[in-house]
């Protein structure tokens, strides 16, 4: 009797250890089931907010780009650019370099020594190469305004696309379809026949003033503009491509770093004018002489530009510098005919259509 209450007693207990166990387990199952889906949650949430962030900086770039030389215009007077490039690229160059180095020190990113700062500056030299071109081509940037008006500029800066894609066949060894040879090619044409169309013999544009207010009557492209856009288009896709390369070659490198490497030298570039001006008139207000609300819209708006464009370009690529650039033609159209009242020609319509059509069949997969 005993032996058998014994028994039952233990396959009770049996029983309740298996059914505690199974509950335990069930438990830990769903526990899992909902730590993952916590995680899948967050992982979603992380995604959409990234990508969020990312649309934002094209859309910001975009405006960045297509306000620029409208900008410009505003400080312009009496056929002059009142302000200092080279002070103005400065400031650009400067603001980008601080904020660099303040997310390298507050994320922790790098940590140097003696010993090793010998060998950090060594590693920095490569970024003198695409520094010394965007101080070329930003400070050419600025008075090239003075032989187009801002739409013409906005349209020729296409041909970036087209140096871009060229250097990336020759550089990174890119491959090309033929339909996007065909969309390169129609690129050209249409910029082409936007040139000859716009050109303008003499150095007589209809530029009047309104209520303080600049007003451009027509779109007009002097000669000179012509082999300025060439080079500024050239060295642009040199120092586009060359930038990605070294970015995306030193990968896992901080872009915090990189950036410091990049605009330590573009700011140091940038000095040499800026201070050859300072001596030349011993008055440290006179370096932003010229300088307007406009002027410092263009400083701050570029920063962040160049900030936002290098994440792009080490996460993404050049491309999107260039979709960027194509699609800000729209944001100077609007702002040229609402600020300056620009009417435009039969080549403008023309060079615009076909430019859609070659950006369509470049991108399109």
């Amino acid at each position: 009797m005993s032996i058998h209450t014994s028994a039952n007693l233990s396959s009770t207990m049996s029983d309740s250890s298996i059914l505690n166990s199974s509950r335990a387990q069930s438990s830990s199952i769903s526990l899992l089931s909902l730590t993952d889906k916590s995680s899948n949650f967050l992982r979603t949430t992380k995604h959409i907010s990234h990508s969020l962030i990312f649309r934002g900086m094209i859309g910001f770039q975009i405006m960045a780009y297509g306000s620029y030389s409208v900008l410009v215009h505003l400080c312009e007077k009496n056929g002059r650019i009142m302000f200092s490039s080279s002070t103005m690229n400065f400031m650009v160059e400067f603001l980008k370099l601080i904020f660099s180095l303040n997310a390298l020190i507050l994320l922790k990113q790098s940590t140097f020594d003696e010993n090793s700062l010998i060998s950090v500056m060594k590693k920095s030299i490569p970024y003198s190469i695409p520094a010394i071109l965007y101080f070329i081509n930003n400070n050419l940037a600025v008075h090239m305004q003075l032989y187009m008006d801002p739409t013409s500029y906005q349209i020729l800066s296409n041909f970036k696309i087209f140096t871009t894609a060229l250097l990336y066949r020759l550089v990174i060894k890119q491959i090309l379809s033929k339909r996007q040879w065909f969309a390169l090619t129609l690129l050209l044409f249409g910029g082409f026949i936007y040139s000859v169309g716009t050109l303008k013999n003499s150095s007589f544009v209809s530029k009047t003033r309104v209520d303080s207010s600049l007003v451009i009557r027509e779109m007009y492209i002097r000669p000179l503009g012509i082999p300025m856009i060439i080079i500024y288009c050239t060295l642009s896709g040199l120092a586009g491509v060359y930038n990605e390369w070294i970015l995306k070659r030193n990968y896992n490198e901080s872009l915090h770093l990189q950036n410091v490497f990049l605009y330590m030298y573009g700011t140091l570039f940038n000095s040499i004018p800026t201070f050859r001006l300072l001596t030349t008139n011993f008055q440290f207000n006179h370096l932003f002489h010229g300088f307007t609300f406009y002027t410092w819209i263009i400083v701050f708006t570029q920063a962040l530009n160049g900030l936002f464009m290098s994440v792009v370009i080490k996460h993404s690529s050049n491309i999107i510098r260039l979709f960027v650039i194509s699609f800000s033609l729209i944001v100077t159209t609007v702002l040229s005919f609402f600020i300056y009242h620009i009417s435009f020609n039969m080549y403008f319509f023309i060079s615009f259509i076909t430019m859609t059509c070659a950006l369509s069949l470049y991108y399109t997969n």
